[in-house]
């Protein structure tokens, strides 16, 4: 009976650890081929989300530092190896199946690292080059041979010896696994340390090792969601279109731009989406053939630069079709530089061009002889002094309106306010006196942060402007509230109409050409002030009324 006994549990000892055995091998190798497949795709994803075009080297450290049997080569679209962390192979790889099959996991023996090894590649159509990662296979074949070698010893001794052996060999069982699971650990990049021999413990620390993987595989989905975020938040507009003409992705931007709902727009042919934008057979031509193409698009006093781009990411091509990207940038910024920029060289040379051609007509006839009365001389010489000194003074204001808009670092200290005013009044005394001009002065006083020099170009301007066009006996009343941190300069003069006060601040721009010129005006002082007013926070604003007068309020933030 203890013989039957014996042979009994032995037997079912024997079969138990058969099936173990057999389960064992089935599952390490489903988790193992599982495993590298998803491992050699989360390699490939960081190193095609890293990799700008330029540092295959620094991306390629980064990756092989963090897992040595990793092996990343770049390729270029002739099939030549760009860089390898391995030995550089010198020949083509175009007709590798990673390459020929992109997306897919290939298997086979590698004569650089003498092993057998998975490969897995991509295409970036923006740097033109395949990335290719690789990572040796597993061996399981040398786990299967451990479990049936030590499985059959043990079983062979079991029915021999006794059940005492049973410990000693399930000891020997346990260490093929215990030497898979600290394989999985190191995929996973975590430290784990085990020191049983139990089953049932072993099976524990499989579950966790699976957790960590599973806890990685979330840790892509979240960067997956930032990248989407930070898409759907991007300053520029773009559409993903897929092979078979239906729109794979579009951001907020873009939609705003198309004037179209989300759900209008994805899912759903581009046909409908792209509706005045003319871009339509672009987009066809692009899902042909590689083919760019841009132009630009008005809209609401908006100007915007669209570019169509075809895409042969596996992702987005259907068979012979390519994806097609359309990237939409707002440059009605730009546009209003160039036009800003036109119209002050033209405004510029308009303006030294008028003096600069009098001067020369005066000097000519001069030189002539045209002139031969001193009186029509001296006369001439003073109008060419004149016109000079009026082109002198365009160019330096033209000078300092490049400076304050280049945003230099000025040295800036507290400043009184009432000081300033006082001061830029007593050197326009003499005028004031001549035009018969009362002043009207009601200081609460305040100290301002600025550049003395600038300050001090604000007020000059402002009151040099009032004094000019101010009639003799007129009233010129300067207010400064420290509450409101206000400066107003208000004068009885002749006034500005309606359709002129948008434009004060123009370059250039006069409401009164022929006077203002009479008066040595540049027509660049009020841009200036402007410029001045921006660079330091401060709030211009101006009311007037034609015979009335002109009132500036500035408020220092």
């Amino acid at each position: 009976m203890r013989k039957k006994y014996i042979i009994i549990n032995t037997l079912i000892l024997v079969f138990s650890l058969l099936i173990f055995l057999l389960v064992s091998i089935s599952i390490l190798s489903a988790l193992n081929e599982k495993n590298t497949k998803a491992s050699i795709k989360n390699y490939l994803s960081i190193v095609e989300a890293s990799y700008d075009g330029t540092n295959m080297e620094s991306v390629s450290n980064l990756v092989h530092s963090s897992n040595k049997d990793v092996r990343v080569t770049f390729i270029d679209r002739d099939g030549n190896v760009l860089y390898d962390t391995s030995i550089t192979s010198e020949d083509n790889h175009l007709n590798r199946y990673e390459i020929k099959h992109i997306g897919s996991v290939a298997c086979r023996y590698s004569d650089t690292t003498k092993v057998n090894m998975y490969y897995l590649a991509c295409y970036d159509s923006i740097n033109n080059v395949y990335i290719r990662v690789s990572i040796p296979e597993s061996k399981v074949s040398s786990i299967v041979y451990l479990f049936s070698y030590y499985g059959l010893g043990g079983i062979a001794l079991l029915s021999i010896i006794s059940f005492g052996f049973i410990y000693f060999t399930s000891k020997k069982l346990v260490k093929p696994i215990k030497k898979e699971i600290n394989n999985l650990s190191n995929i996973t990049n975590t430290v784990i340390q085990y020191d049983g021999d139990d089953i049932v413990e072993l099976s524990s620390q499989i579950e966790n090792v699976r957790g960590l993987i599973n806890k990685n595989i979330e840790d892509i989905k979240s960067e997956t969601a930032k990248l989407n975020y930070i898409i759907e938040n991007m300053i520029n507009g773009i559409v993903i279109i897929s092979g078979l003409g239906n729109i794979m992705l579009v951001n907020s931007f873009a939609v705003s731009v198309l004037n179209r709902k989300k759900e209008e727009l994805e899912n759903n042919p581009y046909v409908y989406g792209f509706v005045g934008l003319n871009i339509n057979d672009k987009i066809e031509q692009a899902m042909n053939e590689d083919f760019e193409y841009s132009t630009t698009y008005s809209t609401n006093n908006k100007t915007y630069l669209i570019n169509v781009a075809s895409l042969k990411s596996n992702f987005v091509m259907n068979g012979k079709k390519n994806g097609v990207a359309v990237f939409i940038h707002d440059i009605t910024a730009e546009k209003m530089l160039e036009r800003v920029k036109f119209d002050f060289f033209a405004n510029a040379s308009h303006e030294l061009k008028s003096p600069l051609t009098l001067i020369i007509g005066y000097q000519q006839m001069i030189s002539e002889g045209i002139f031969t009365d001193e009186k029509d001389i001296k006369d001439a010489t003073l109008k060419t002094i004149k016109e000079a000194n009026r082109m002198n003074q365009i160019i330096i204001e033209m000078l300092e309106l490049s400076r304050l808009e280049m945003l230099p670092n000025v040295t800036k200290e507290n400043l009184s306010l009432a000081n300033a005013v006082e001061s830029v009044l007593e050197s326009y005394d003499i005028k004031i006196k001549e035009n018969d001009i009362n002043i009207v002065k009601e200081y609460d006083d305040f100290s301002v942060n600025m550049n003395m020099d600038e300050l001090y170009h604000i007020i000059k301007n402002l009151l040099d402007n009032a004094i000019k066009y101010s009639r003799n006996n007129s009233t010129i009343s300067i207010f400064i509230n420290k509450n409101q941190r206000s400066l107003i300069i208000k004068d009885t003069g002749i006034g500005i109409s309606k359709e002129n006060i948008s434009r004060i601040f123009e370059r250039f721009y006069r409401v009164d050409k022929a006077k203002s010129k009479e008066l040595g005006g540049t027509g660049l002082g009020l841009a200036i002030v402007k410029h001045i007013c921006m660079n330091n926070n401060i709030s211009i604003d101006v009311e007037s009324e034609e015979n009335v007068g002109t009132e500036f309020k500035l408020v220092f933030k």
